[in-house]
């Protein structure tokens, strides 16, 4: 289940997406969201390797415009063989998702062992002195004019 962070940054991609392809043109979002969200459901994640359309139906979508082209895609296509194929997705899809997940840790321990590389590890003891923000230890009325740190 994702967390509302996750959901904010969906959201956001999606937002941008609109705004880069409209424009000026404001009123005609609701023309353009349906593959506005195409892209965003068929673009690999960095974090898994993956497009959140396969790791939902198991399988890789077809771009529209490749149906009406002639491709491998298209001409090898056979409905038994291709249903046959979609059953197998299914069935391996739970194993995709684990792997997915152990790409999104590892790309999660990446990032948090980026960010700690630039924090200067630092030791106090008892009688050391600090900076102490006031604001939270000891609050006062004397407005904007308080200093902030003791």
């Amino acid at each position: 289940m994702q967390g509302n962070g996750a959901i904010e940054a969906a959201n956001e991609v999606i937002f941008r997406g609109i705004k880069k392809r409209l424009g000026k043109a404001k009123g005609r979002w609701s023309k353009e969201l349906p593959w506005i969200l195409w892209a965003y459901r068929t673009t690999p994640r960095t974090s898994t390797g993956e497009t959140p359309f396969r790791m939902t139906y198991g399988t890789e979508a077809l771009v529209p415009v490749e149906v009406g082209l002639e491709s491998h895609q298209t001409e090898v296509y056979n409905t038994g063989t291709n249903d046959f194929g979609l059953k197998a997705n299914v069935d391996l899809l739970e194993e995709e998702r684990e792997a997915a997940y152990q790409r999104n840790m590892k790309y999660l321990l990446q990032a948090a062992h980026h960010y700690d590389s630039n924090i200067k590890k630092r030791s106090f003891r008892v009688g050391d002195l600090v900076l102490r923000e006031l604001a939270a230890s000891m609050p006062t009325k004397q407005g904007k004019f308080q200093p902030n740190w003791k």
